[in-house]
C-alpha cells in the first residue's frame, strides 16, 4: 500500500509539473499510462523527487523523496530499508495522504544532489544506523547413521623380564575390554590380569574393573548410565567411583552446542565495509557489514581470556582498528542453561584389587544453572547411610578478565559429627599475564561420600601462581603452595621457572624449587628442547638436589596418526648410578607393538607390549587398533588394498574382499570418510570417494562406496563403408545403465566390460547396430585397445 501511494504521488507530480520531464523517461511513461490521478492534498510548496539514492557510498536504489522548502523528507519504509533510526517523537509531514519524516533529524545528515544523473548522495554518522548482528546459526543436529549390532574387544598386553642385584623374573599382564553396541546402547566390561606368566611374584589372577551400560538420548542431551561409573564432582569436592545408576545432562551428544557464554565483539562502520576479526593475533573470521554499528556474536570459542582485534576496511581502503579484550570460562553457563546429574548406588572400593567390593549406599544430585552470562550457581546434595551433606557455589565473571568462585558445604557423619568446608578462588588470564589464587579449608569433622572414615580432611590448602609471557622476553612462572593438615604438620612449596626460545623452535628452561616441612629440600635445574625435522626431537636436562646432580640426554621421534614407527633413546645419571633407556614402537592398521629396554648398574629390564582390538560386525571379524571411539565398516566391493581414512590420512586398508574397519570416528559428529583415489585402478568408476556418517557412542556404522566394476577398453568402430563411426553416436552396454559416446576417429572409451562376451548397442539418428566385444586376458587396471569393429546397418 505504501509503495502504491508513493507511485500515485509521483504520478501526480509528473503530470502536474512538466519540469520533471528530465527524469527517468521509462519510469514517467509507466506512471503516466498506469497512474494518471493527481491526489487532492498535493500542495505547491512541496514537490516529489524521484532520485537514485546512495548512502555512505553504497547504492540504495531508486526512491521518491519529498522536498519541502529545501528540506528532504523520506517515507517510513525508506528509514526501515536504510536501517536508519528516527526520533519517534517527531511528527511527520503529511503529503498526498502519506507520512514523511525529515532526513535532517538523523545524526550526521549530509546530502549532495547531482542534477546530471538525478542522483542523491546521503551521508549519516555510523550511530544513525541500527546495529547489524552477525550471529552463529542455530546448530543443527545431524541425523544419526543407523548403527550396526557389533561385538568388540580391546587388549593391552605387557611382558616384562628383569634381572639385577635383587634377582630376576618375568611377568605377563593384560588389560582387556569386552563390549557390545547397537541401537539399544553400549555395554562394556573391563578386566585386569596379573602374573599371567606364572611369575614368582604372585599367583595368576584376573580382576574385573568396570562394567557399564550407557544409553544416550541426543534429542534431549541426556544420558543414562548403569553399573560402574563416577559421580559428578562439585567445585569444592571430588569424584567417587560407585556402582549404580546415573541420569545426567550430556551436552557432548549435541555437537556444536556451546554451553558457556560466547564473547560479543562490537564495532562500527561509517560505510559498507569488510571486517577482519583477529583473536590473539590470528585471523579467525572475515565478514561484510553495512554502515553503522555491528556486533559479532559467532566469534570462535575461547576458554579463558584473549584479545580481539577488528580491522574495518571500507570500499575506499580506509582502515579502522578496534581492540577488545575477551573473556569466557568453562565454569560459566550461558544465561538460562542448566547442567545436572542424579546418582544413586554404592561406593566402589578397591578398584583393580577386588572384582566387586562395594561400600556405603548413597544418593546424590548436582545442579548448575546460568543465572546470567556472568553468574553461574551450583548446588549439590548427597545422602548416604553414614554420611550426608550439601553445599553451594557461585562463579562470577569479574572485570579485568577475572573469574571468581566461592563455595560452602556442610556435612554430618555418624562417627565424625558435623563439619564444614569452604572454598575461594580467583583466576585471571590475558595475552601476557595470568594468576590464580585459591584457598580451601575444612573443619576436622567434615566428611564426604566415599571418604575413608579414618582419613582427615586438609585443614587449609592455599595456592598462588603468576605467569608472564612475551614473544621476545620469554615465559616466567612463579608458584606458591601450602598444605596444613590436622595430623602431619604443614607442607610448603615455592617454585619458579623461566623459559626462553633460542633460535628456531628451541627452548631453554630454568627451574628452582624449595620444599619445607617433613620432607624439606631444594632443587635447581635446566632443560633444553630441540625439535628437529620429521617429528624428531632432542632434549637434555640437569638437576641439582640434595647435594647430587642428575641429568640425561635423549632423542625421540613421535608416532603419528597414520601407520608408522617411533623410537626413543635416553642416557644419563640418576640416584648415583648410570642408566640408559630405549624403545621402539610400530603402529599399524590392526594394532600397535612396543619394545622397551632399560639398563643400569643395579637392574636391567626388557618390556614388550601389544595393543589392538577385534570387532565382529556385519557378519565379519576385523582386527583393528584399539576401539575406544566409534567405528565404521567400509566396503569397496572388489577392490583390495585401498587406503581409507580422514581427509589425507590413511588409517586402514581394504582386505581381499574390499572391506576394512575404520576406527577413531567421533560420536554424534559428522565424520567425513575418504578413499585414496590413487589406489583405485583407472577402470574403477565411483560416484564419490567421500562419505559422511554420524555414529552413536562407541558404535559401528556401515559405509558402502558404490564402485562400478569391470575393465576398460578403447574401441575403434567403423561403418559398412569403412568410414569411422560418427562422433556423438550413443553406445550402451547390455545390462548397464551407463551411457557412452563415440569420439573422433570412431573411437569410444568403454568401462564396465567383463571377462566374457559383452554386447554393445550403437545408436545414431534412429539407426542402431549390435557389436559383440570379447576382452583378452589382462589385469584389472589394463586398458585394452580393440577393433576395428564393423557397425552393420548404420549410415552417416
Amino acid at each position: 500500500m505504501l509503495r502504491l501511494r508513493v507511485l500515485l504521488a509521483l504520478a501526480g507530480a509528473v503530470l502536474a509539473n512538466p519540469g520533471l520531464a528530465q527524469e527517468d523517461d521509462a519510469l514517467q511513461l509507466r506512471l503516466a499510462t498506469e497512474l494518471n490521478v493527481v491526489p487532492a492534498d498535493a500542495t505547491t510548496s512541496a514537490r516529489l523527487l524521484p532520485l537514485e539514492v546512495s548512502i555512505n557510498g553504497a547504492r540504495a536504489g531508486n526512491w521518491v523523496l519529498l522536498d519541502i522548502q529545501g528540506a528532504l523528507y523520506a517515507p517510513e519504509d525508506a528509514f526501515t530499508e536504510w536501517r536508519l533510526t528516527r526520533d519517534p517523537q517527531l511528527s511527520p509531514a503529511q503529503h498526498f495522504g502519506q507520512s514523511w519524516y525529515p532526513l535532517g533529524s538523523v545524526p550526521g545528515f549530509e546530502a549532495q544532489f547531482k542534477p546530471a544523473d538525478q542522483s542523491l548522495e546521503l551521508k549519516f554518522q555510523p550511530s544513525a544506523f541500527t546495529a547489524t548482528r552477525i550471529a552463529a546459526q542455530a546448530p543443527t543436529r545431524p541425523a544419526l547413521t543407523p548403527p550396526l549390532t557389533a561385538l568388540f574387544a580391546n587388549y593391552d598386553l605387557s611382558y616384562t623380564r628383569t634381572s639385577g642385584e635383587t634377582g630376576s623374573g618375568s611377568d605377563l599382564g593384560a588389560i582387556t575390554e569386552l563390549g557390545i553396541s547397537g541401537r539399544a546402547g553400549v555395554l562394556t566390561s573391563s578386566f585386569v590380569g596379573r602374573n599371567l606368566a606364572g611369575a614368582e611374584t604372585g599367583t595368576p589372577s584376573w580382576k574385573r574393573l568396570e562394567t557399564t551400560y550407557v544409553l544416550d538420548f541426543p534429542e534431549t542431551s541426556t544420558v543414562l548410565r548403569l553399573g560402574d561409573t563416577v559421580t559428578r564432582a562439585p567445585v569444592w569436592g571430588r569424584s567417587v567411583y560407585y556402582g549404580g545408576v546415573q541420569w545426567a545432562r550430556n551436552y557432548a551428544s549435541s555437537p556444536g552446542f556451546i554451553t558457556q557464554p560466547i564473547p560479543v565483539v562490537a564495532g562500527r562502520a561509517s560505510a559498507p565495509s569488510v571486517v577482519e576479526l583477529y583473536i590473539n593475533d590470528a585471523l579467525r573470521q572475515t565478514s561484510q557489514v553495512p554502515s553503522g554499528p555491528f556486533t559479532i556474536e559467532n566469534a570462535p570459542l575461547l576458554t579463558g581470556s584473549g584479545q580481539a582485534r577488528l580491522v574495518v576496511r571500507d570500499l575506499l581502503g580506509r582502515e579502522t582498528v578496534v581492540v577488545q579484550n575477551l573473556f569466557t570460562h568453562a565454569a560459566l553457563l550461558r544465561a538460562g542453561l542448566a547442567d545436572w546429574s542424579i546418582e544413586a548406588g554404592a561406593v566402589r572400593n578397591n578398584l583393580g584389587v577386588d572384582s566387586a567390593s562395594y561400600g556405603e549406599r548413597f544418593g546424590a544430585g548436582l545442579l548448575r544453572y546460568g543465572l546470567t552470562d556472568g553468574v553461574t550457581l551450583e548446588g549439590r546434595a548427597e545422602l548416604g547411610q553414614e554420611t550426608r551433606g550439601a553445599g553451594g557455589a557461585l562463579a562470577v565473571a569479574l572485570p579485568w578478565q577475572t573469574l571468581a568462585q566461592v563455595g560452602l558445604a556442610a556435612s554430618h557423619d555418624g562417627s565424625a559429627g558435623n563439619g564444614t568446608q569452604w572454598l575461594a578462588l580467583a583466576e585471571h588470564a590475558s595475552l601476557r599475564h595470568g594468576f590464580t589464587v585459591r584457598a580451601q579449608g575444612a573443619s576436622r569433622e567434615y566428611r564426604e561420600i566415599g571418604q575413608n572414615a579414618g582419613t582427615l580432611p586438609y585443614k587449609l590448602q592455599t595456592l598462588a601462581s603468576y605467569s608472564y609471557a612475551a614473544t621476545q622476553a620469554g615465559h616466567l612462572g612463579l608458584a606458591y603452595g601450602n598444605v596444613e593438615t590436622y595430623d602431619n604438620g604443614s607442607f610448603r612449596t615455592q617454585s619458579a621457572s623461566y623459559s626462553h626460545r633460542i633460535g628456531r623452535g628451541n627452548s631453554l628452561t630454568f627451574t628452582a624449587t624449595r620444599v619445607s616441612g617433613p620432607a624439606a629440600g631444594n632443587s635447581i635445574g635446566v632443560a633444553l628442547l630441540i625439535p628437529l625435522d620429521r617429528g624428531v626431537a632432542g632434549a637434555a636436562s640437569f638437576t641439582r638436589r640434595g647435594g647430587e646432580t642428575e641429568g640425561y640426554a635423549s632423542a625421540s621421534r613421535s608416532i603419528g596418526l597414520e601407520t608408522g614407527s617411533a623410537w626413543r633413546a635416553l642416557a644419563g645419571h640418576r640416584l648415583g648410578r648410570e642408566y640408559a633407556e630405549g624403545g621402539w614402537y610400530y603402529q599399524g592398521g590392526k594394532g600397535m607393538v612396543t619394545a622397551d629396554v632399560s639398563a643400569s648398574d643395579a637392574q636391567q629390564a626388557v618390556r614388550l607390549g601389544a595393543q589392538g582390538g577385534l570387532v565382529f560386525a556385519d557378519r565379519e571379524l576385523f582386527a583393528s587398533r584399539k576401539v575406544l571411539d566409534s567405528f565404521a565398516v567400509i566396503e569397496v566391493p572388489g577392490y583390495a588394498d585401498v587406503g581409507v581414512g580422514f581427509q589425507s590420512s590413511v588409517l586402514a586398508r581394504t582386505d581381499e574382499a574390499g572391506r576394512a574397519l575404520l576406527p577413531r570416528l567421533m560420536a554424534y559428529r559428522a565424520n567425513s570418510i575418504r578413499l585414496d583415489p590413487s589406489e583405485l585402478p583407472i577402470s574403477a568408476e565411483l560416484d564419490t570417494i567421500e562419505a559422511v556418517v554420524v555414529p552413536p557412542l562407541r558404535s559401528g556404522v556401515k559405509v558402502t562406496f558404490p564402485v562400478r566394476a569391470g575393465r576398460a577398453a578403447l574401441l575403434t568402430i567403423v561403418l559398412d563403408d569403412g568410414a569411422p563411426a560418427p562422433a556423438g553416436a550413443e553406445i550402451a552396454l547390455a545390462g548397464d545403465e551407463k551411457e557412452f559416446f563415440v569420439a573422433r576417429r570412431g573411437e569410444a572409451f568403454i568401462t564396465g566390460l567383463l571377462d566374457k562376451t559383452n554386447v554393445l548397442t550403437l545408436k545414431w539418428q534412429g539407426q542402431q547396430c549390435r557389436i559383440a566385444v570379447e576382452l583378452p586376458r589382462g589385469k584389472a587396471d589394463e586398458i585394452a585397445r580393440l577393433g576395428p569393429y564393423t557397425c552393420a546397418g548404420v549410415k552417416q
